[in-house]
């Protein structure tokens, strides 16, 4: 059986950040990808969890903020790649944090990708391209 990568219905996406600014400029630059998509906001990482229970096999992709109340992003990170349930769905960690510490535990705790949230307009819409283009039109997602 081949399976594509054409989308029929909208990719679900749930982005965990609790700055409010931050989401919505991620929202806008999702919208400007032209990427179909059903995107679900929450504000800290046990609303992330909780989000990604109820809707195991139906989430696409999760973009994760670090630092958020509640459980930490890396906390949530954990959670989903400690559960067979979850650990397919790609977790692309979106920190404004630059450090190697933090960069080093995202990847061991098996983030799929790390991308820097830069406050820059044009360049979180680049950067937000690139990510949802290559996890929800290139790559092939393994099935759930």
């Amino acid at each position: 059986m081949i399976i594509s990568n054409t989308r029929n219905q909208p990719a679900r996406i749930v982005l965990a950040e609790d700055d409010a600014s931050a989401a919505r400029l991620i929202e806008v630059a999702l919208q400007r990808a032209g990427i179909l998509h059903d995107l679900h906001i929450v504000g800290d990482g046990d609303a992330a969890i909780a989000a990604l229970e109820r809707h195991p096999t139906a989430t696409d992709l999760l973009l994760l903020d670090l630092y958020m109340p509640g459980k930490n992003g890396f906390e949530v990170l954990e959670h989903v790649k400690g559960r067979e349930h979850l650990r397919r769905i790609p977790v692309v960690v979106f920190s404004s944090s630059e450090t190697l510490e933090d960069i080093n535990r995202a990847y061991d705790l098996h983030a799929n990708a790390y991308v820097f949230k830069n406050p820059s307009f044009h360049d979180m819409c680049r950067a937000v391209d690139a990510t949802v283009q290559f996890w929800l039109r290139t790559a092939m997602i393994p099935q759930r």
